[in-house]
């Protein structure tokens, strides 16, 4: 995890992130004194934003999803190889790129999370905040994190199979608002292929929506077989 913590790029995103969850907050529209518990609604707005449902394939593959590609064009891969196990690099490398896509949205969910509390809560009437809706505002956390690790294992298939960049960078985002494309355009019974309902789930999801957690499981485990079946072909290579 240290690897994925000296990438720049991670804070950097992490920031950008959270500039865009800020603006997706209505200040112009705020009235003085706010309703008990106003500053998780207003956190609510900023994580359930389309600017934040835009972003999740364009941020979530920068950190790490394209960095097979970059260690062999560098000659890097090669020599690390000499001195790491496979299978280790495997592991890692599924790890690290999860953990790219996952990352910048738990952070910057946590600072914009902060930022609302110590800004908008002084300016609310005093009253009890309810559990259940913390509870909701970090299952919507960790909804976009989980989408944002998947997007990035994506991408690091994309990158293993084309070894290219414009492929890895670009084929998610594609995919990702193809699926959003077909859902609404052709096969408005299949919700569960559309990111906008991994995110804000507004279907049938089972009893107490634990569907969405089971989907996010097996969607994940899937992505990161491939994703290591891709590389052990590839190092086989070298």
């Amino acid at each position: 995890m240290g690897e994925i913590g000296k990438e720049k790029s991670l804070w950097f995103l992490s920031a950008f992130c959270f500039i865009a969850m800020a603006f997706a907050v209505p200040f112009s529209k705020i009235e003085l004194p706010l309703a008990s518990g106003s500053f998780l609604q207003y956190y609510k707005t900023a994580l359930a934003s389309q600017g934040i449902l835009f972003l999740i394939p364009i941020i979530s593959v920068l950190p790490a999803g394209a960095s097979y590609v970059r260690e062999t064009s560098n000659g890097f891969l090669k020599l690390y190889i000499t001195r790491i196990n496979r299978m280790d690099y495997i592991r890692r490398k599924t790890l690290l790129v999860y953990a790219g896509g996952f990352l910048p949205f738990f952070c910057a969910g946590a600072l914009a999370f902060l930022f609302s509390f110590f800004v908008f809560y002084p300016l609310e009437l005093k009253g009890a905040i309810e559990k259940e809706n913390v509870y909701e505002l970090l299952f919507l956390l960790l909804r976009i994190c989980f989408t944002g690790g998947i997007m990035a294992e994506i991408s690091a298939i994309f990158a293993a199979v084309f070894r290219n960049y414009y492929m890895a960078y670009g084929l998610p985002f594609v995919c990702y608002y193809l699926l959003i494309i077909i859902k609404d355009r052709y096969l408005p019974d299949m919700y569960a292929m559309c990111p906008a309902e991994w995110i804000v789930p507004k279907q049938d999801w089972g009893a107490d929506g634990m569907g969405i957690w089971f989907f996010f499981l097996v969607f994940t485990a899937a992505v990161c077989l491939l994703h290591g079946l891709l590389l052990y072909y590839r190092l086989r290579e070298i």
